[in-house]
């Protein structure tokens, strides 16, 4: 077997209201440097219109429907997109030089849940044209374990490749794995080496992981991994699920080892590299989108 990979904390999603109906417990990490190249996650609850059309550059925000949503989510960008992401399905907005969009409940009044995912570009990349890639839940490949099904929602894993890992345009490529353990199972789940990351557990409970002290944690929270040691190869991420089973989402990639600078929609390397992209959006050069909706 792999070394096991230890888990340097654990705790709960703290829970941030947008308004009276839209919210999301999210995962905001102080320490980006454990989840290079990850910069956060909020796993949302949104039954109505509320996100008018927003910029991003230097990044990705990616939506990952979970497979029990009850509704969809509508997107709409600057690019002419115009498409619906169903539960199951991955929707990834790498935005490179800047894009904007907008994105909707389906139905209105049917609450869509999943997960809204940042992910950082290198120096070398933020000023790329923008793209979009898109994976339908029938395209997302499962692999079955013993205990658990293992959804490979991006990147690859167990012999199994998303769509998305074969478009050449992606260009931080990192694993994004959703989990569903049954009541009991005890799992192990290989990490490449030198990848770096964290699990967040979205329904159900872990009993315990990787290290010595036992932990009962309890959906909505987060693992943040300790960070690999050097020429350590790949290892193990152990999971036990409690007597209700769990659902874990296992986010994985290579540091890009780079300055993190973060302003609003926009990541930068430096304040004047987002300081530019601001500049970029006030001046159209990120093309435009009426709204959909008024509040």
């Amino acid at each position: 077997m792999n070394p096991l990979r230890t888990i340097h904390s654990a705790f709960a999603l703290p829970l941030h209201r947008f308004d009276e109906r839209t919210f999301a417990h999210v995962f905001h990490p102080q320490h980006l440097g454990l989840v290079d190249p990850f910069i956060g996650v909020d796993v949302f609850n949104m039954p109505h219109n509320f996100f008018l059309p927003h910029p991003h550059g230097g990044m990705s925000a990616i939506t990952y429907l979970l497979p029990q949503s009850p509704g969809g989510v509508r997107n709409r960008d600057s690019l002419g997109d115009d498409s619906i992401v169903a539960p199951g399905s991955l929707h990834w907005l790498q935005a490179g030089s800047g894009m904007v969009h907008e994105e909707t409940p389906a139905v209105p009044g049917v609450a869509a849940l999943g997960l809204q995912i940042f992910v950082n570009m290198t120096r070398a990349h933020k000023q790329h044209a923008p793209a979009v890639f898109k994976v339908p839940a029938g395209d997302v490949p499962v692999v079955q374990l013993a205990g658990a099904s293992v959804r490979v929602v991006a990147g690859e894993w167990g012999g199994q490749a998303s769509p998305i890992a074969r478009d050449p345009r992606w260009v931080t490529r990192v694993n994004l794995l959703d989990v569903t353990l049954q009541p009991h199972a005890d799992v192990r789940l290989t990490l490449p080496a030198g990848h770096q990351g964290f699990a967040l557990v979205v329904t159900g409970q872990i009993l315990e992981s990787n290290r010595p002290l036992s932990l009962d944690i309890k959906a909505p929270a987060a693992m943040v991994f300790d960070a690999p040691v050097a020429g350590e190869g790949v290892t193990d991420l152990r999971l036990l699920a409690g007597a209700e089973g769990a659902q874990v989402v296992v986010f994985s990639g290579l540091p890009l080892q780079e300055p993190v600078v973060p302003w609003g929609p926009f990541v930068g390397t430096t304040r004047a590299e987002v300081a530019a992209y601001g500049q970029a959006f006030q001046a159209g050069a990120m093309g435009g989108l009426a709204p959909s909706f008024s509040r």
